[in-house]
Order: C-alpha cells, then structure tokens, then sequence
C-alpha cells in the first residue's frame, strides 16, 4: 500500500506526499529497530538475573564446604597440639588416645577443594561475565578465584612434600591395625611413649603440624574471600547468605 501510494505521488509529482512516505517508512523501520532492541535488552536482562540466582546458589554451597573443612583442620589442630604437648611432657595420663592419635595422622590428610563452579564456568564462557553485576561484585569474584586458585596449588604442593617425607607408618612407633567392625576396617596405633623417645618421629610430627596449620589459614582465606563474594550476590539477587550444613565422614 505505501508503494502503491508512493508511486501515485511521484507520478503526479506530489513531492511533499514523497517525502511524508519516506518519513513514516523510516520512521516505522526505527521504531521497529527500537522494539526489537528493547525486547533484547529486557531478555539479556533476565538471562543475567538468572544467571546471578543460580550463581549465588553455587557460592552459598562453597561457603559451606569451606566453613566445613576450616572447621575440621581446626579440630584437627587442635588434637595435634594437644598430642604434641603430651609427647614432649611424656603425659599420657587421663588423654583421649582415640582422638590424639587422629589428630597425629592428620598431617598426612589434604583434602581437595573440589566446589561446583558449573555456574562460574557457563558464565565466563558465555562471555556474560563482564556485564554481570557491577565493579563490587566483579572484584569480589576475583578476589574468591584467586584465593580458590592458590588453596588449590598449596593443596597440590604440600601432598608431594609429604609424600616426599614418608608416611608415619614408617617410623617404628607407629603401626596400622586391621579394624573390623569400623567404618573403614582399620585403626591408626601408637606407642606413645616409644613415640615420645623417637627424635626423627617428632620432628616429623612438629613439620606436618606446621603444614597443617598453614593449610588451616589458607582454607579460611578463601572462606573469607567466599562470604566477601556470597555478600555481594545476596545484594545483587536480594536474597540472603543461607549456606547449607556440609557433614563428612
């Protein structure tokens, strides 16, 4: 119909009807641009707003697995000083041999840090990551990686160093026992005064007890640096920090 009548216009010369044709065509072509734009921009909008949901559900479970496993170093820790002092004072009255003996081994113990980032992986490689949240959030994202990153690395680092160093198993005051009837059929024993004589045994109790505690630190950091980041998306998505109870065996 608008080329019919711009046809009779410009045969009849009618150059003022020309022109008003070309406006209203160019006119419904921008607004149509205009449309089409507008719809785009309201469904990147959402698919960003999703993207933040099911993101800060991701980190919500990271906080917990890190809580978790700071507070499991911290127990372990603890037992291990505990068990140290007694070696050195050669005070084995009254102790909870069961839980001193796990505090021992657990030099030899370096869990991975395995959290789920299949949300943080679709992001990044989605391109999305840039126009997501704002320069708060983005920082806060850094931040949690680069500690992740470097908790994962020490993790790496400090297996070899105690593969390196020999398992306790080898020094004569310690010795595992078949198990029967628990969780996973075998009992850690140690003859705690021969341990406490044994210069190579300690010294290698008191360098695992530095390796731990270090470990303890850098697990906390990057639980600090992942509550840092499960701030930022609960003020982005309006919902709060709830990180879920992570239990282990």
């Amino acid at each position: 119909m608008i080329l019919a009548r711009l046809s009779r216009a410009v045969r009849e010369q009618n150059w003022f009807a020309v022109v008003l044709e070309f406006v209203i065509v160019i006119a419904g072509v921008v607004i149509g641009f205009q449309i089409t734009a507008g719809a785009e921009r309201a469904a990147e909008a959402e698919r960003r707003a999703i993207a933040l949901d099911r993101l800060h559900a991701e980190v919500e479970d990271t906080v917990g697995l890190l809580a978790r496993m700071t507070e499991l170093y911290d127990i372990q820790n603890e037992a291990r000083t505990e068990a140290i002092e007694r070696l050195i004072a050669h005070d084995f009255d009254g102790m909870d041999e069961a839980k001193l003996t796990f505090g021992i081994t657990s030099i030899m113990l370096f869990p991975a840090f395995s959290p789920q980032e299949g949300v943080y992986t679709e992001i990044v490689s989605s391109g999305m990551l840039s126009s997501l949240g704002d320069e708060a959030f983005r920082d806060a994202l850094g931040a949690y990686q680069s500690e992740a990153n470097f908790l994962k690395g020490q993790i790496d680092y400090l297996r070899a160093v105690a593969v390196a160093e020999g398992r306790l198993s080898s020094f004569d005051p310690f010795r595992i026992e078949y198990a029967p009837g628990t969780s996973r059929e075998i009992r850690n024993v140690l003859d705690w005064g021969a341990a406490s004589e044994d210069p190579d045994f300690m010294d290698r109790l008191i360098i695992g007890n530095n390796s731990m505690r270090a470990m303890a630190d850098w697990w906390r950091d990057t639980l600090e640096s992942a509550l840092v980041l499960c701030a930022e998306t609960s003020r982005l998505t309006g919902q709060s920090c709830d990180p879920p109870e992570r239990t282990f065996e």
